[in-house]
């Protein structure tokens, strides 16, 4: 399930060399059974306030819809609203009465203000109540405004929405339209080991939930991490994913679902050598869904040693040349977001071009050039100077990059 690809298949003898390596983690390509799937334990957490009149509330409407039916009946969910009040509109309950809770979703009416803490603290209670390790336990949290209710410091939320990720409740964070806040939603998705997307237009809704719910009936494995070690001499330059870690050092990973790659690239500082010798050990480790228990997998980097002049038999390999360009896009988009937090937003577009040229010199492929056309639609928008929805999408096209997935993921619907 783990390959350690080096940029290079070799290094030249009494040399030291920096080096990228790609550690490419590929569960298995098995079909789920959907009916024997673990048990979803689901908690929705729905912003009715007054900002979500309107489409936006009928289309957050439809994508409960859609989730309430593809639950089985074996699946637990529980709806919560917050406005300026927390209404628990559906306590935690087996979905076995479809039309009953499809009818209740149908009465929901937009509020006022938005509790967003207060809101998402009830729906975590609500998934809390049932807890299992035999479950997939998440909290679904929907908004299109700023947290103006109850507590608002995004330090504090992401604070508690960690703690019960480690208590086994991961969050994923919904943001629509132009104004709710993408930074404390992305700190919510990255505490909670959730996923975050940028919803430009509400009638991406339904699919962006589609998205998350077969996200989860394909899981495999779940809190999964990476440790890294190097071995004769050798140091880690850097991590070129922006992923959290771990009080231990290890890299905590997105959960492994079926015939989904997980990437990570690692920048080796290794030092002279004269022969083959041993640069990484990594340690794969995660929790199976099926029977709950821990399993890990390890690997290890060996790297041949040639004359300088032979060095020119192991040219590039694409894949890792491919992954480095595309987390390179993701940073550059974050460089993007600080420059244009700054007021410069011709430096912000400065980054993007870069690095689309960057992509154009490179040997075409379906991943790079779908990331070019992200990365110029995305200057595009900066350039237009609408900073609230292209920073948005910078921000999440960037969260899905890191985690080996498209940026895609949330982009914006086609302009007409």
């Amino acid at each position: 399930m783990i390959s350690l690809i080096p940029i290079h298949g070799a290094i030249a003898q009494g040399r030291s060399v920096t080096l990228d390596v790609l550690i490419k983690i590929e569960p298995p390509m098995a079909e789920l059974d959907h009916h024997a799937r673990p048990p979803l334990n689901l908690g929705f957490v729905l912003d009715k306030s007054g900002s979500m009149h309107g489409n936006k509330l009928d289309y957050a409407k439809q994508a409960i819809t859609y989730a309430i039916r593809e639950l089985l009946p074996s699946d637990r969910l529980s709806l919560t609203l917050f406005d300026t009040q927390v209404e628990t509109k559906i306590p935690s309950t087996l979905t076995t009465d479809k039309q009953k809770l499809l009818d209740i979703v149908k009465l929901i009416r937009s509020g006022s203000s938005t509790a967003l803490h207060d809101g998402w603290v009830q729906g975590g209670i609500q998934v809390g109540q049932y807890l299992s390790d035999d479950h997939l336990n998440r909290v679904i949290l929907l908004s299109d405004g700023l947290a103006n209710v109850g507590e608002t410091n995004p330090d504090v939320i992401a604070s508690d929405v960690h703690g019960l990720m480690k208590a086994g409740i991961s969050t994923s964070a919904l943001g629509v339209g132009r104004d709710y806040d993408e930074d404390l939603l992305e700190a919510i998705a990255r505490s909670g080991d959730g996923n975050f997307f940028h919803i430009a237009s509400p009638e991406d809704l339904p699919q962006i939930f589609e998205t998350e719910l077969q996200g989860l009936a394909t899981t495999i494995g779940r809190s999964v991490t990476l440790k890294l070690d190097p071995q004769a001499g050798t140091t880690v330059k850097e991590v070129l994913n922006d992923l959290e870690r771990e009080e231990s050092g290890a890299i905590k990973l997105p959960n492994l679902t079926v015939a989904n790659p997980l990437k990570v690239v690692v920048r080796l500082r290794i030092p002279a050598c004269d022969g083959a010798t041993d640069v990484l050990e990594v340690a794969l480790q995660w929790e199976n869904t099926e029977h709950g228990e821990t399993l890990t997998q390890t690997a290890t980097l060996q790297l041949q040693v040639v004359n300088p002049e032979q060095l020119s038999d192991f040219p590039a390999n694409p894949e890792v040349q491919e992954q480095v360009a595309l987390l390179m896009a993701a940073r550059a988009r974050q460089e993007a977001i600080d420059r244009l937090d700054q007021g410069d937003v011709t430096g912000a577009v400065q980054f993007l071009n870069d690095s689309a040229r960057t992509l154009e010199a490179m040997p075409a492929s379906a991943p790079l050039m779908e990331e070019l056309s992200n990365l110029k639609d995305l200057a595009e928008d900066f350039e237009a100077g609408d900073r609230q929805m292209s920073r948005k999408r910078a921000m999440a096209e960037k969260y899905h990059l890191n985690r080996s997935r498209s940026a895609q993921y949330g982009k914006k619907r086609p302009k007409e």
